[in-house]
């Protein structure tokens, strides 16, 4: 309602007077306003929200909703098992309309996990995927007879790991064995008993394939460092600064892909 300022029978002076004691005990500011017609709710850029009252606008304080609880992630061992949970959709998530994404996040764990959502706009893990690979010991020295265990259960077949394992198994504690050293190579001279000295020569970097990832894609090669101590134990050093791993993530997910080519979900790594 407009604020009026009665002038009848009154001096041309007083009617001054009463318009400035109106406009500074604010009523002709109210007027202007009601002129304006702003507006009583409004939300600023941010989000937040404001009323006008008592003749200034004031926050309004929204009670924040309480975040969704959500269901434990389904697990899975392999990538395959990952793909039949998928396909199979025995939850009914990736129906259409629902987007999901499958991220590679290292070369031993494979995520799926759901679009924004509301207030809070978190995203669900939905299920994940990790690789079961065994324990390597790398930049370790390790007694000959444990580190052939491990290079033939963790490393697969080739001809330098034979050669690994021939190496290793050639050098005993009771021999005497004398190493030369010239940073690339390793020269070690065994005398094995009355028998003549013999020189093996170690080149490094050797090429070996390890069990490093999830056994449905290739496992990566790498380049590593084989050396012994003044003891005759093996070391294997790795060589190639975790390239491998760029390789494998880049295979998971050439994998997935494919076989997810037509369902409702992106993969990225």
């Amino acid at each position: 309602m407009k604020s009026e300022v009665r002038t009848e029978n009154m001096t041309p002076e007083a009617v001054r007077a009463k318009e400035e004691y109106l406009f500074n005990t604010g009523a002709e500011y109210q007027r202007r306003i009601d002129e304006l017609k702003l507006p009583e709710l409004f939300t600023d850029k941010n989000g937040e929200q404001y009323i006008w009252h008592n003749g200034r606008y004031e926050r309004v304080e929204l009670r924040k909703p309480e975040k969704i609880v959500k269901a434990e992630p389904f697990e899975t061992f392999s990538l395959n098992g990952l793909l039949d949970y998928i396909l199979t959709d025995p939850e009914g998530r990736f129906g259409e309309g629902t987007r999901h994404i499958v991220r590679v996040k290292s070369p031993t764990l494979v995520e799926v996990i759901a679009p924004e959502t509301g207030y809070w706009r978190e995203r669900e893990l939905v299920a994940y995927c990790k690789a079961v690979i065994p324990e390597i010991s790398f930049g370790r020295y390790m007694d000959a007879e444990d580190f052939q265990v491990m290079v033939q259960t963790c490393f697969m077949d080739s001809e330098n790991r034979a050669v690994v394992l021939k190496l290793a198994g050639s050098v005993r504690k009771e021999q005497n064995m004398q190493t030369a050293d010239d940073g690339v190579s390793q020269k070690i001279t065994i005398n094995s008993g009355i028998s003549t000295a013999a020189d093996v020569i170690v080149k490094n970097p050797v090429t070996l394939t390890p069990y490093r990832t999830f056994h449905e894609v290739e496992q990566p090669e790498s380049p590593f460092v084989l050396r012994f101590d003044e003891e005759g134990n093996p070391a294997l050093f790795t060589g190639d600064g975790s390239k491998w791993k760029l390789e494998a993530v880049a295979a998971i997910r050439g994998y997935l892909a494919r076989a997810l080519e037509n369902e409702n979900v992106d993969v990225i790594a």
